[in-house]
């Protein structure tokens, strides 16, 4: 019998474990590169995906086991399933599908519902498609350092919350929704980094683990490539971020600067979708 409850901080090795052997089972399957390479990669994700107030986490149980486990994010207008995961030798039993139904019901009130899903993984992608989300933008999951030095004129830096409300301001320009909550918890656990040019910021994103990037939104792709130099320079380390690949500049300019396609993704969405105005490039959760 399978039950459901809210996840809890002793719940973070258990939720880790599944994280790991169900990522990496499928992505070896495909001769990808997973997203939770090792289990400290998914521990770390899991402990903070649970300490967050703006995420709802669930677990699902079997025999008084956790079996799976979904984290939605949702603090701002736009909520996103951050990940899902069921343990490989219990999958095919519609433990997902109980999952994510779950998630949707809590995020109900929401404009809309967004996720980052890998290309490759048919199940999840007819799963998905199932419930009500459609695709909406191709992705590329990039890692590299770009070669070149960020342009004259653009001041890559770091920002705190006396930036706040600015970002704010250009997420909605681009996107036409706020998500300041998830760029406040940015701004509280991570590296947050600004291109500003004549004393605006033009470009902003922040930096998660080993010179891996969140989300990002910029007035042009023009200052997003500056963004990316100047990070990069900052960090000292590789980028691994998600490129829409129908921002053809941006991803030529990758390409072109040395970064390497590990993969293919997808944006799916169910409600409000509203094509973006600039340059911007998504988190794992949207």
């Amino acid at each position: 019998m399978i039950t459901l409850r809210r996840a809890v901080a002793a719940d973070a090795q258990a939720c880790a474990s599944i994280l790991h052997e169900a990522f990496v089972r499928i992505a070896a399957q495909h001769g990808f590169p997973s997203s939770f390479p090792s289990l400290e990669v998914a521990g770390r994700v899991a402990e903070h995906f649970l300490r967050l107030p703006a995420i709802h986490s669930l677990v699902a149980e079997s025999a008084g086991r956790v079996a799976g486990v979904v984290f939605l994010d949702e603090g701002d207008p736009i909520a996103g399933v951050a990940a899902i995961a069921v343990q490989p030798a219990l999958q095919g039993q519609g433990i997902g599908r109980r999952l994510m139904r779950a998630a949707l019901e809590r995020a109900r009130g929401a404009v809309g519902v967004r996720l980052v899903q890998e290309a490759y993984n048919t199940g999840a992608l007819a799963l998905y498609a199932s419930l009500g989300f459609e695709a909406k933008e191709p992705l590329a999951r990039m890692a590299g350092t770009p070669r070149g030095a960020p342009p004259a004129g653009v001041d890559v830096r770091p920002f705190g919350l006396e930036r706040l409300a600015e970002c704010a301001h250009l997420h909605e320009r681009v996107h036409g929704f706020d998500r300041s909550v998830d760029l406040r918890d940015g701004i509280g656990f991570f590296r947050p980094l600004a291109a500003v040019r004549g004393g605006r910021v033009v470009a902003f994103t922040y930096a998660v683990y080993a010179g891996s990037l969140a989300w990002g939104v910029a007035e042009t792709e023009e200052d997003l490539r500056a963004l990316l130099a100047g990070v990069a320079a900052a960090l000292r380390a590789p980028l691994a971020f998600l490129v829409p690949t129908r921002q053809a500049g941006l991803f030529r300019w990758c390409l072109d600067e040395g970064l390497r396609v590990e993969k293919p993704m997808t944006l799916m969405a169910m409600g409000e979708y509203r094509e973006p105005q600039g340059g911007w490039f998504p988190s794992g959760i949207y």
